[in-house]
């Protein structure tokens, strides 16, 4: 839901178009440029990247719920390329399809393809959002989420201005 956050919210873009022969090295280099500026990695590089799963019984490929998984960016990396390609931030190379998270919650970067570009969305203090507030509260309870999981939920719903959690 982070492109869904206006300006004023906090959400700050970079985008490269299409057309451009090197789109996809500047887009990782801007993904890397926003990811840094934003806090989106603890000291070792780590963040979490919502990682489709298929649900018990799924009936095809597109019965996933998306869940967090805890990732850290190696010296050699490829978002926006080779990570795309294989299904694991987008679709196919060059078109960037992502959701990630600093470990704490405080910021949230969204890969996307726009009509004519690429790039990545960031939200610093996504608790702040109004939106993501109503929609995580909406999630609490749920029969396929774990007490941990609710806990975690209310733990970020109750942070104020300036607070980076636990």
């Amino acid at each position: 839901m982070v492109t869904t956050c206006r300006p004023d919210e906090g959400r700050r873009d970079r985008t490269v178009t299409l057309d451009e022969p090197t789109r996809v090295p500047k887009a990782n280099a801007d993904w890397f440029e926003l990811a840094k500026e934003f806090g989106l990695f603890s000291a070792g590089r780590q963040f979490l990247l919502s990682i489709n799963v298929p649900y018990p019984n799924a009936v095809d490929d597109t019965d996933v719920e998306g869940v967090w998984g805890l990732v850290e960016l190696l010296d050699d990396w490829d978002i926006m390329g080779a990570g795309c390609a294989v299904g694991i931030t987008g679709s196919q190379y060059g078109c960037p399809a992502f959701v990630m998270s600093a470990l704490d919650g405080s910021v949230f970067v969204q890969g996307t393809v726009w009509q004519d570009s690429i790039g990545t969305a960031v939200l610093p203090s996504p608790h702040r959002v109004q939106s993501l507030r109503d929609v995580a509260r909406l999630n609490v309870g749920k029969p396929y989420r774990t007490a941990d999981e609710d806990k975690d939920t209310l733990a970020w719903l109750a942070r104020q201005d300036g607070s980076r959690g636990d």
